[in-house]
């Protein structure tokens, strides 16, 4: 597959998505933290061309050995593959798929009280996020929501279609023209995607989704603020209500087989 160069908006959020990184970390091990969670959320994708170490550690504001020591660690794990040269860089060669088993034992052992409270700020920031993109949102922003929802309309993976579903969320907050909220949406959603597990016999449905999605972006385009952000609310009151009984099914089960 051939790199290209990483777009402007990938490293507008890659650089916000600082301080979503667990407590203790050294800072080369946040800066892994934040590509990998770039990866794991779609922001990054394979062929992606990192910008040249002098820029990407000025960027993140980290020493060029720092950054170094960074891409190391993704080099091992197979995340990214760098060429010197002239023509050098890092691009990314893999994706981040957590096991069925991973999700599953992290959501089983969540509870209920701290999925309500993300669900709790995943709907304040959601829905404020949604309120003002109805009167600050341009043309570019509208059509890149446009585009997403259309994505997620035709995506038949689980996997992939969860992540469309993100990169919404967070799109939303980009239009509302406020780093804080895109900064605070992207921390919960990198949060989330380590939650989200899918039952095969009770799969979310895809047409009530794709329904919350188009009431969203409707509602911005008609720059109704109150409508969207009534609609953003539900969108993620529904996500949250889906992850709980996720939950508890698991919680359940692990009960029965004990």
């Amino acid at each position: 597959m051939e790199s290209t160069a990483l777009s402007t908006r990938a490293l507008d959020l890659l650089l916000l998505l600082r301080g979503s990184e667990p407590e203790g970390l050294g800072r080369a091990d946040q800066v892994s933290y934040q590509i990998e969670t770039a990866i794991l959320m779609g922001i990054l994708t394979e062929g992606d061309r990192l910008p040249t170490e002098s820029v990407l550690a000025a960027e993140l504001g980290i020493s060029p050995i720092t950054l170094r020591q960074s891409l190391a660690a993704l080099r091992t794990k197979g995340l990214i593959e760098t060429s010197r040269g002239r023509s050098g860089g890092s691009v990314i060669r893999g994706q981040i798929d957590l096991t069925d088993n991973q999700l599953q034992r992290k959501l089983r052992d969540a509870s209920t009280e701290s999925l309500r409270d993300l669900g709790d700020l995943g709907a304040a920031i959601s829905s404020m996020s949604a309120r003002l993109a109805a009167s600050r949102a341009d043309a570019q922003n509208v059509a890149h929501l446009e585009d997403l929802v259309q994505r997620h309309r035709d995506t038949k993976d689980e996997r992939t279609r969860r992540r469309v579903d993100s990169r919404f969320h967070v799109a939303v907050s980009v239009a509302a023209q406020s780093s804080r909220l895109t900064s605070a949406s992207l921390q919960l959603e990198a949060e989330l995607m380590t939650l989200w597990w899918s039952h095969p016999a009770q799969a979310d449905s895809q047409e009530v989704l794709e329904a919350q999605h188009v009431a969203i972006l409707e509602a911005i385009r008609a720059r109704d603020a109150d409508a969207a952000a009534v609609a953003a609310e539900v969108h993620s009151r529904t996500e949250t209500e889906y992850l709980i009984t996720q939950h508890l099914r698991l919680t359940m089960e692990s009960d029965e087989s004990a």
